[in-house]
């Protein structure tokens, strides 16, 4: 919807006879692509052809784990792509901007106190729902020994 071209495939090329870099190697490498960053997490690849992806935080990034990206060929620590949160295409800002109205972080402390009640609305809702239907149904039955009459 944002005319936003879609980035290419990243594929590690496997290297017969030779195993994946070290993980101290490939941070080094993403710490010199994008530098100033701090690493947030590590997604290690699933298969061989898998490229390696870095998640980084740069300081003026207001996302508590960071949005920038860099992906590593597995292999020989080509970097594959840098996603800097700074330079961000436009579908990718649209897509970053509902995890924060997603968890209720959007506003601070405030939004996510809301964000439990509402959590807890269908629970409390059908646990009032329960007990008017348990008052009704059971408490005012008449029993054998237990006939209402009334007097005048």
């Amino acid at each position: 919807m944002t005319f936003t071209p879609k980035p290419s495939e990243l594929v590690s090329k496997p290297i017969p006879g030779k195993s994946t870099l070290g993980l101290t190697q490939q941070l080094k490498i993403a710490d010199a692509a994008l530098p100033g960053a701090v690493t947030k997490s590590i997604y290690f690849p699933g298969k061989p052809e898998d490229a390696l992806q870095i998640r980084m935080k740069l300081p003026q990034e207001s996302s508590d784990y960071g949005d920038s990206n860099v992906y590593l060929d597995q292999y020989s620590g080509e970097v594959l792509r840098v996603d800097n949160a700074l330079k961000m295409r436009l579908g990718d800002r649209v897509l970053n901007s509902f995890v924060p109205l997603h968890y209720g972080t959007f506003g601070g402390l405030p939004t996510r106190i809301l964000y439990v009640f509402i959590g807890l609305a269908p629970l409390i809702l059908f646990l009032t729902a329960f007990l008017m239907y348990w008052y009704r149904h059971w408490t005012k039955r008449p029993t054998k020994n237990n006939i209402y009459t009334t007097s005048n």
